[in-house]
């Protein structure tokens, strides 16, 4: 009886010879969680040492992505918009409070 047998999982980042895999290849989430339409996690294959990477990498934009929004308000929690934009400072902050 022939048994089928499932191919070795290969890690999506694994071709650069700089950072080789570390651990078990399996398939992981992404983050933000994104579904299929069938309401399966959308997963790619990354072994233990690159799924570390790139959950480190995408809290760091997160991060960033959260200090960018705080950014749009004063310090009084006015809506004052980009650094570039007309309205920069709230009336308060121009007037040196």
């Amino acid at each position: 009886m022939e048994h089928e047998h499932e191919e070795e999982l290969q890690c999506l980042d694994g071709g650069d010879p700089s950072s080789p895999c570390e651990g078990k290849v399996e398939h992981c989430p992404t983050y933000p969680v994104r579904y299929y339409r069938s309401g399966a996690f959308v997963t790619f294959p990354r072994c233990d040492k690159h799924y570390e990477e790139y959950m480190d990498k995408r809290e760091a934009d997160e991060q960033r992505e959260q200090d960018y929004r705080a950014s749009l308000y004063c310090k009084h929690g006015t809506y004052i918009g980009d650094a570039w934009g007309a309205d920069y400072l709230c009336g308060r902050c121009e007037m040196g409070e």
